[in-house]
């Protein structure tokens, strides 16, 4: 199913910028039944030039800590009272001194587990069968799949569109 939104995901951003797209899994049910030159010749019976290919290459767990600590503010002006030298006005009686205390806030420390996944993706030229681009990126695993998948989709476009490749 993942497969499926991802290469249609990809074809449907490409078609947005003007490029016409095939996904495989049309053609290609599992990875067991892949033949390079069958399926070789059924792109280019589309019209294709280059095929798209990407895979997971890796997969790392990293761990950030925050650490805690306290931090706040004084309320109120510092100083007051007579003259320059004059003592802070929260002196001049209990009541006052009593009142004059700073917020503190505390935050505990923290630990954060995430998944980094590495995915690369390679295009080949069909005629010439010779690599044309390749990027590896990582990113994060998130609660939406789809969200990671569109982030990808569109880091990876920018990057072919920059190099003129599509």
């Amino acid at each position: 199913m993942n497969r499926r939104v991802f290469e249609d995901s990809f074809s449907n951003h490409l078609f947005s910028m003007g490029v016409s797209t095939e996904s495989s899994y049309r053609d290609i049910m599992t990875s067991d039944e892949v033949n390079k030159d069958t399926l070789a010749q059924k792109m280019a019976e589309k019209g294709c030039d280059a095929v798209l290919l990407t895979r997971l290459i890796g997969q790392r767990k990293e761990t950030v800590v925050i650490h805690g600590g306290y931090s706040g503010y004084m309320p109120g002006p510092y100083y007051g009272g007579r003259g320059r030298y004059a003592r802070p006005s929260h002196y001049n009686n209990w009541g006052s001194y009593y009142g004059h205390r700073p917020d503190v806030f505390y935050t505990p420390p923290s630990k954060n587990e995430y998944i980094i996944l590495t995915v690369e993706s390679v295009m080949y030229d069909l005629r010439t069968e010779e690599l044309i681009w390749s990027a590896q990126l990582e990113t994060t695993v998130e609660a939406s799949i789809d969200n990671m998948m569109k982030d990808y989709v569109e880091q990876v476009a920018k990057d072919l569109k920059g190099k003129g490749l599509i």
